[in-house]
């Protein structure tokens, strides 16, 4: 069992699968984004692995336009969350499994959100005490 403490830590291990696509936002991802619906979006997922090289969680982003290197600040909601079947499949298990679903957004220096990601953590693996 791990704790995640930083939600927007380094990860100290390796990563495993990656994808990138683009879509167009979604109300959820507009209003995170505090973009209109239907904008262009590029996104970008990540398997990341324990030391045994199993797969630990995984980290979907999305941002419109450039993507930022540097933000100013990080807000983070967390909330229960069940796997879905393309989750599951990065992570070993039968969708339905519960899981923590963190939602993290970093924002610039002006204030706007520069992206937004979904970090999913099993439940059964991880515990969630953010600082």
């Amino acid at each position: 069992m791990r704790t995640l403490l930083d939600v927007d830590g380094d990860w100290p291990h390796p990563r495993g699968e990656g994808a990138t696509g683009s879509q167009r936002a979604t109300a959820d991802f507009a209003g995170r984004l505090h973009l209109p619906e239907r904008t262009r979006l590029r996104w970008h997922r990540e398997e990341l692995l324990d030391p045994d090289l199993r797969p630990s969680h995984l980290i979907t982003t999305w941002w419109a336009g450039a993507r930022a290197t540097e933000w100013d600040r990080v807000e983070a909601e967390v909330m229960l969350h069940h796997l879905t079947p393309a989750e599951g499949d990065y992570l070993g298990l039968p969708s339905g499994v519960p899981a923590w679903l963190i939602q993290r957004t970093r924002y610039d220096s002006t204030g706007r959100p520069a992206e937004t990601a979904d970090i999913v953590l099993p439940a059964d693996r991880w515990r969630v005490r953010l600082r």
